[in-house]
């Protein structure tokens, strides 16, 4: 069976910067095609609408629509960053959009991936803001407005998410563990993969009747991050982003 892939937290922000470059890079010569990839959420740093006039979403959708031209699927789960994104630009860059969480299988394994920022239970203002802005009636007062207006409300919130989070712990920004103890325990898979966090790992848990394994995804910083999984089993490796 052919390997499958895995990225999230690509904060993509201009055609320039060295994370786009990376990821237009990773997609010609880092994983072996045809393939599927899925985006588990934070493609974008900032998605303001389908209707999006930027070089920026241009350029990126062309990619796209070229990688999947070429015999490889690609799935993508909202993150907070470009929960926005819609069926208007999935339906241009050949993109599945699936519900958050969402299970799979792969070579008869119960799969679970997530962009995982779902679990950050101990972060309440953060939890209460993201039910608010995934609201329909959020939504469709956000993109009633004009693009201009869109933009500098997403500065602003974009401004004010990282002078939040320099104030709270490493414990409240991360996953709640006990809320994740909870979901294996119910959904019992064999992977659990997510991101969101920016603290990439593999934690091996072990369970009464199962054992699993949560997989977190880097963001692409210094280093771009992924996943392949395949025949062998998961790998999560990095590549330098030059």
């Amino acid at each position: 069976m052919n390997p499958i892939y895995f990225i999230s937290d690509l904060h993509l922000s201009s055609v320039e910067s060295p994370a786009t470059r990376s990821f237009f890079d990773f997609l010609d010569n880092k994983i072996s095609t045809p393939t599927d990839l899925y985006i588990l959420g934070d493609l974008f740093e900032v998605w303001i609408g389908d209707d999006d006039d930027s070089e920026l979403a241009s350029v990126v959708q062309s990619k796209l629509s070229n990688f999947t031209s070429n015999g490889n699927r690609l799935f993508f789960i909202a993150g907070n960053r470009d929960f926005l994104l819609g069926k208007s630009f999935a339906s241009s860059a050949n993109i599945e959009i699936l519900e958050d969480p969402f299970t799979m299988n792969f070579n008869e394994m119960k799969i679970i991936i997530s962009h995982g920022d779902f679990l950050c239970t101990h972060d309440s203002e953060y939890m209460n803001f993201r039910e608010q802005v995934r609201s329909q009636a959020w939504k469709d007062d956000f993109l009633s407005k004009p693009l201009s207006e869109r933009k500098e409300i997403a500065d602003g919130m974009r401004d004010a998410s990282k002078v939040a989070g320099k104030n709270k712990s490493s414990e409240v920004t991360d996953v709640n563990l006990d809320d994740v103890d909870l979901f294996l325990r119910k959904e019992k898979p064999r992977l659990f993969v997510h991101g969101h966090t920016h603290r990439p790992d593999l934690h091996d848990l072990e369970y009464d009747d199962f054992s699993t394994q949560r997989i977190v995804l880097g963001d692409w910083d210094a280093f771009g991050w992924c996943l392949k999984l395949d025949d062998n089993g998961p790998d999560l490796f990095k590549f330098k982003i030059k």
